[in-house]
């Protein structure tokens, strides 16, 4: 079948060429291209007007692997004010060149007026990787090997490699050369985010108002790992997250991806953050670049340019922290205690190992009076933190009452602050738990409390080691509610390392540490916790802990339970 409108276009566009050879004024000409390189131009142009494009670049002879962009060398254009691509190369609209990888566009377009930004990658190779994260081989960090995907050898044929943009000369006043291309008016620009670099800052909105939120960044397989989000800094809760959901392909490679929302706020603080990996980012493309690489990070502007007097620069005031477990190395436990005088709201930020909906280095809060975890850093809560996948963060706020309560962090064996395994997160020295106030003026209902002088505690056999046998004695004057915890060794349905409770009038053990009333208490499978209450009566007891020749407080033959220094038994009253 004959297409003839494809038939006028070509013959129009051939004849629009002809008359530019004649006379023809240079908007853009990008020659004498290097591999690896990306060009940029920028131009206003104040009246509608046709241009012609002569571009030649380069491409793969096919796809050789599932989404990778064939194309090696190639250009194209955007509109500086939406942001849109407006033309580019691409496998549809180029032609191959003679005996070689090159291929060429040559086609007319017309220019609206407005601001444009012009492109040219010769970013087509794909890099690999060499690093270590350990502090052996630093000359290796940033060591890349650039490789091409196939055997044609693109550079023998770069010197052919341009791009003209052509205007008629009684054209040439609608042309404006630009020198910049940063952003106008913008709420917010964390733009140009580097490798493994972290941009935060905030603002203020007096009136509820819509935004426009754009976002560039690197995902692929349903996650994001250069993305930005927005924060309530009174609430401590994400407004708005670039998830992979949220965008679409960004251009080039396949793991480019844009966000463009829109987003109605309310008045309030807010804070804007993006984050990058370690490859992939402005400074350094180890694919094709998106089609907005100067925008590689997030944007925020106003949809309604008249409320600009109503949004402000706003510092995020520091938060006063309470306590700090932080740069926890490998295999470590470690617990602080503090009290509340009456309700209070509190800021938790908490940065460790998670990995296919599971932690393995975590932090939790519990009641000291309940042994109730009141709060848990769990997978679900977390995001990503930077550096590894598996470095997760989990911010929240929290409301808890009057109390006594204790923080609590544990690590496994490998990727701690002390020795990576892969890469660190954006903030290596907080990996731990921090609790902060969310008002600074509640630090005078806040305080600390010494464990050893728990004057609710009635016998404490603790940090047990091997073949042990130690009993203690209590006495209660009237029947009263206790709270026993008790940590040990099981497997198979028996105990190795346990506790019981016995009245020495009568004889009788009252309360004893089986298997099948514990739970595991975290580490090795066999490692098991009972945490609860019994009711006891008026009388003295006896307590007691045994265990075995093996896996015990500071000599563990499998993984340390989460919390080892409470390996033994603790009975205290119940409030």
């Amino acid at each position: 079948m004959i297409h003839f409108h494809k038939i006028l276009f070509t013959v129009w566009a051939w004849l629009l060429f002809q008359s530019f050879l004649f006379a023809q004024y240079p908007v853009v000409d990008l020659r004498d291209l290097n591999t690896d390189a990306l060009y940029t131009r920028s131009f206003s142009v104040s009246e509608s007007t046709p241009v012609y494009i002569d571009a030649i670049g380069a491409m793969r002879k096919s796809k050789q692997k599932r989404d990778w962009f064939p194309m090696v060398a190639y250009a194209w254009i955007l509109n500086a004010g939406t942001r849109e691509v407006i033309w580019s190369m691409n496998p549809d609209n180029v032609s191959r060149m003679w005996d070689s990888p090159n291929v060429e566009f040559k086609g007319a377009l017309t220019l609206k007026s407005g601001d444009y930004e012009v492109y040219y990658s010769t970013i087509g190779q794909r890099i690999i990787k060499i690093s270590r994260s350990d502090g052996q081989w630093e000359g290796f960090v940033k060591n890349f090997i650039k490789v091409f995907i196939d055997d044609e050898d693109f550079y023998e044929f770069r010197d052919e490699w341009r791009l003209r943009i052509i205007s008629k000369d009684e054209h040439q006043s609608r042309f404006t050369a630009k020198q910049s291309t940063e952003v106008k008016n913008a709420v917010v620009s964390l733009t140009g985010a580097r490798d493994s670099d972290y941009l935060e800052k905030g603002f203020t909105l007096e009136k509820p108002m819509e935004l426009r939120v754009y976002c560039n960044g690197e995902g692929a397989d349903g996650r994001m790992y250069d993305f930005g989000w927005i924060t309530d800094d009174k609430t401590a809760q994400r407004v708005w997250e670039m998830t992979y959901d949220i965008t679409r392909h960004g251009g080039g490679a396949y793991k480019n991806r844009v966000a463009d929302s829109r987003i109605k706020l309310p008045p309030g603080n807010y804070i804007a953050a993006y984050i990058t990996d370690d490859t992939h980012s402005s400074n350094e493309w180890n694919m094709q670049p998106p089609f907005d690489p100067t925008r590689w990070g997030l944007t925020i502007t106003l949809t309604d340019e008249s409320l600009r007097p109503y949004v402000h620069d706003y510092k995020k005031a520091q938060k006063q922290e309470i306590l700090a477990i932080i740069r926890m190395g490998d295999q470590q436990y470690r617990a602080e205690t503090f009290e509340l005088k009456q309700p209070v709201e509190l800021f938790i930020s908490a940065l460790g190992e998670g990995r296919q909906n599971a932690m393995y280095d975590y932090g939790w809060i519990t009641n000291e009076a309940t042994g109730e975890r009141v709060w848990e850093m769990r997978y679900e809560k977390t995001r990503y933190a930077g550096g590894s996948p598996k470095n997760r963060l989990c911010e929240e706020a929290i409301r808890l009452p009057a109390g006594r309560y204790k923080a609590h962090y544990t690590t496994d064996g490998s990727h701690s602050y002390e020795d990576w395994n892969e890469d660190p997160p954006f903030q290596p020295a907080r990996w731990g738990i921090t609790i902060s106030l969310m008002n600074n003026s509640d630090a005078k209902y806040v305080g600390k409390y010494n464990e050893d002088e728990d004057e609710t505690i009635l016998a404490r056999i603790t940090r047990v080691r091997e073949d042990a046998y130690i009993t203690k004695e209590f006495t209660l004057k009237k029947n009263t509610k206790v709270r026993v915890i008790c940590l040990g060794e099981g497997k198979g349905r028996r105990m190795y390392d346990y506790g019981w409770i016995k009245n020495t009038g009568t004889r009788q053990i009252v309360w004893e540490m089986t298997y099948n009333a514990s739970e595991h208490a975290g580490g090795g499978r066999k490692n098991r916790i009972f945490d609860g209450t019994i009711l006891l009566e008026a009388g003295t007891y006896e307590v007691t802990y045994v265990s075995d020749d093996s896996h015990n407080f500071g000599d563990w033959n499998t993984d340390p339970p989460a919390q080892p220094d409470m390996w033994g038994i603790t009975v205290k009253r119940a409030e």
